[in-house]
């Protein structure tokens, strides 16, 4: 079975974090959690530390940027030996086979699978 990380950058996420780890939580593959938060003023960091136990969260207590902060989940990918990283927005959400279904599709030869991204209401391609 891949071992398979997602990583969610937050900043004020306090509006949509419940459906964007919910969506995590429900994922048909089996995928851990890793939030890196960029200094909320909203206590994002301490409202997932509360609800969401099974996610990993980093508070630098800085904003790193969304890059900068990325690349401390892919370091600590690389470093606990995941086979795949999903990066999630945290206004974004997955339907519960999408990261099931990207690793079922990859390849040796793919660097970077994406799923096609859906307007908020899924009815129309988010350009």
């Amino acid at each position: 079975m891949a071992k398979i990380l997602a990583i969610v950058v937050t900043f004020n996420a306090m509006p949509w974090i419940d459906k964007c780890l919910g969506s995590l939580e429900k994922s048909s593959a089996d995928v851990d959690i890793y939030v890196v938060d960029n200094c909320s003023l909203d206590g994002t960091p301490d409202y997932i530390a509360e609800n969401w136990p099974q996610a990993v969260i980093v508070d630098k207590g800085e904003n790193l940027g969304f890059g900068a902060a990325n690349n401390i989940g892919l370091k600590y990918a690389i470093e606990n030996g995941y086979d795949f990283v999903y990066l999630l927005n945290q206004d974004a959400w997955v339907e519960t086979d999408t990261i099931e279904r990207l690793v079922k599709a990859w390849k040796p030869a793919y660097g970077i699978l994406s799923p096609i991204q859906m307007s908020g209401k899924g009815r129309k391609m988010d350009r």
